[in-house]
């Protein structure tokens, strides 16, 4: 594009120019460079609890694609129909009602609720509830930011691979390798989700996306797209040590691509990956700051025994807390004089006195060092055993501040070169870094993945390919290790190993951890197949029964909490030896509590004239941090003040005064949810109460936040 400006500029003709120039910033502006797909690809929905209704598009419940029509009128349960926006020419059919199902375009507003199915509580009232949402992720995020938009710590993921083996949809068809259009349905899928996603995260939220080959470059391309502030990494992990067969090579492993908000300090700790697992080495150790680390030096001259003098520059109590590494850079990285020349100094040493006095200034590239002594002091110099200029750790102001604090230290003396090895005391790391590549028999998917899946629902093939337990839990904690309070949140959540890995760190730490898991309840190509032959169509609940989140990911939530299955009969099998749960029985089960909802969609007005109350009162409980047993109510009395919940719903608003004073003996209350229609009036309520409170505006802030989030993703 560059050349052809310049090319444009020699047009004489200023008319011909400017109209050339008109065309090709038109161009530029839809040519994008870089990751190059079809993003306006039409995506739907279908909502077969939705009541089909004049004006609603639908399609017939047991066609697949994404072939529509629109109902002009109902009669005698009959659906008059035409095609919508006049394709198809003007064909028009009628159907029964009974046999067609609501379809949504992604960008019309959808008002979703959450309906109780079951729960399972084991953790008691200190701690908080998970969640599993069967529902179309998509409009599942547009719930989630109602209620944790900038909250959410971790976002793990673990979308197709579209592998081209029909294992997912678009539009109600699945995408195999014969789809010309595969990786573009796949990447407008993902940007859309991720769009979306980035909005829950924390300012300090972590996104973790597990791909194949399949998709991880034009993934990697993607995030950065969506991502182009954040630090990106990948990670290579081996799943499957004895290679998959494929042509030319034997795949071991998959990735788990990071995006890591760039704050300034890390956020991925290797705090909790025990040592055997996953190797993790001393922050120290890596790196190319000013003070990237040396190596540990274990030289038995340094130990001390109780009697004699203590000499070191920190108490004896904290001997534990500190260790000797080398001054010298030694690594092949950024570890030579003239990449880091400022670091290319002599450190002047007292022999008699066998201390090290100062640090010199940094010498130029082209002069070189001098080994003569300096008013009795001795020169050493960061030249390694082959005589290679390399740098100390550090530039002269940074070491001449760790003389001054003695802790630097003369270390051996070199017969053959005739000069001394100088160390550091420095503290020990409290993290660890990561390394990229992990390699554990831990991590095994068919050992820790699908077999142990079999162990706790007690039947095969009830999923295809799920994750190694450990991998999961080991990836969470790369994050939330050291967030006991952390919100983690799985869109795609497959079998409901983010649950199961979330469970195991709140084990280990006593922590109050919360995972919040999506699950389409798809049904597999093969089994719907054998149910459309028996008459059953989705929305059946034979039919749904069938689906993953209602036969996987939910059962499997369930018994691992429990220990058990529905039947009584307990989980075998332990916790592997290597970590902190090693031994334990899967039998013992977990005290965590749980609950599981599918969505509804309600209609604005309903809501906006308070006739769907309880309809949304889970998303307000799960707003307020999932506090307590959930309780319903009809939102029939002046107020609703749950017992164990953080919040209050003000019904009525000529019943302030009285709801005020009430509200006053329950300080644990972090949310009041106030219904009234003027803005006026809420701000006079919210001015009113304790300042401690959360007010948010019922029903406006419900009906906006969908239709906002209609709005952006339209501009998008």
């Amino acid at each position: 594009m560059a050349k052809i400006e310049e090319l444009i500029g020699e047009i004489a003709d200023p008319r011909i120019r400017a109209e050339i120039a008109a065309e090709v910033k038109r161009i530029k502006a839809q040519k994008k460079f870089g990751l190059v797909f079809e993003e306006h690809l039409p995506e739907t929905v279908r909502l077969p609890g939705f009541p089909v209704r004049p004006a609603e598009l639908v399609a017939e419940r047991g066609a697949a694609g994404n072939d529509l029509w629109l109902v002009r009128a109902i009669k005698s349960g009959k659906a008059q129909c035409r095609r919508p926006e006049g394709k198809y020419g003007d064909e028009q059919r009628e159907f029964a009602v009974k046999d067609l199902v609501v379809v949504k375009r992604f960008g019309e507003a959808i008002y979703p609720a959450l309906v109780p199915v079951d729960r399972v509580e084991r953790g008691g009232p200190e701690k908080p509830w998970h969640t599993l949402i069967n529902a179309d992720n998509f409009h599942a995020l547009q719930l989630l930011l109602y209620a944790y938009e900038g909250k959410v710590d971790m976002i793990y993921i673990d979308p197709p691979y579209n592998s081209g083996a029909r294992d997912w949809k678009y539009n109600n068809d699945f995408v195999d390798k014969a789809d010309t259009w595969r990786h573009s349905k796949w990447l407008s899928m993902m940007k859309k989700r991720l769009q979306l996603a980035k909005r829950l995260l924390r300012s300090d939220g972590v996104l973790v996306v597990t791909i194949d080959e399949n998709e991880v470059h034009h993934l990697g391309l993607l995030l950065a797209q969506v991502f182009p502030d954040y630090l990106r990494h990948m990670v290579s992990v081996v799943i499957n040590p004895k290679g998959t067969g494929k042509q030319n090579f034997a795949r071991m492993d998959e990735y788990a691509l990071f995006c890591v908000p760039n704050t300034g300090s890390s956020l991925i700790s290797g705090a909790r990956l025990v040592q055997g697992r996953i190797e993790a080495i001393p922050d120290e150790t890596v790196g190319e700051g000013d003070d990237a680390g040396g190596e540990v030096v274990n030289e038995e001259e340094f130990e001390l025994d109780d009697e004699e003098a203590w000499d070191r520059p920190f108490p004896r109590e904290e001997a534990e807390l500190w260790e000797l590494r080398h001054a010298r850079r030694r690594g092949n990285e950024s570890s030579y004089r003239h990449q880091r020349p400022n670091q290319f100094y002599p450190i002047f040493i007292d022999t008699k006195a066998n201390k090290v006095v100062r640090a010199g200034e940094s010498l130029p590239l082209v002069v070189k060092p001098s080994f003569a002594n300096v008013g009795g002091l001795v020169p050493i110099w960061p030249i390694d055993e082959e005589g290679n200029d390399r740098c100390w750790r550090f530039i002269p102001a940074s070491m001449n501040r760790l003389i001054g604090e003695e802790r630097v230290v003369l270390g051996r003396f070199n017969k053959k070169r005739k000069t001394w090895t100088l160390n550091i005391w420095e503290r020990k790391a409290t993290e660890k870094t990561v390394k990229t590549v992990w390699w554990n028999s831990s991590h095994d998917a068919g050992t820790h993945g699908t077999t142990l899946l079999h162990k706790i629902l007690g039947r095969r093939d009830a999923f295809p390919f799920p994750k190694s337990i450990h991998v999961v839990r080991d990836t969470l904690a790369t994050v939330c290790a050291n967030r006991p309070n952390a919100i983690i949140l799985d869109f795609f959540a497959g079998s409901g190993t983010t649950y199961h890995g979330t469970c195991m760190l709140n084990a280990e730490d006593r922590g109050n951890r919360r995972c919040i898991m999506v699950s389409y309840n798809e049904v597999t190509e093969k089994r719907a197949k054998a149910l459309l032959k028996r008459g059953l169509l989705p929305g059946d609940e034979e039919y749904d029964l069938e689906g993953i989140c209602d036969s996987v990911t939910w059962p499997r939530s369930k018994f691992i909490t429990n220990g058990k299955r529905d039947d009584g009969t307990s989980i075998e099998g332990s916790f592997p030896a290597a970590g902190p749960l090693k031994g334990r029985l899967n039998s013992e089960g977990f005290e965590e509590n749980i609950e599981y909802f599918h969505t509804d969609f309600l209609h604005p007005g309903s809501v906006a004239m308070g006739q769907q109350f309880e309809a949304i009162l889970p998303i307000l409980w799960m707003k307020a941090g999932c506090r307590g047993v959930r309780e319903s109510s009809r939102g029939s009395t002046p107020w609703f003040m749950p017992k164990e919940s953080s919040f209050a719903v003000l019904i009525k608003e000529q019943k302030f005064a009285a709801f005020r004073k009430e509200l006053a003996g329950h300080k644990d209350i972090t949310h009041v949810f106030l219904v009234t229609d003027s803005e006026e009036n809420f701000r006079a309520m919210t001015r009113a109460l304790r300042r401690n409170v959360q007010t948010i505006q019922l029903y406006k802030s419900y009906l906006e936040n969908f239709s906002i989030n209609t709005e952006l993703l339209s501009e998008a």
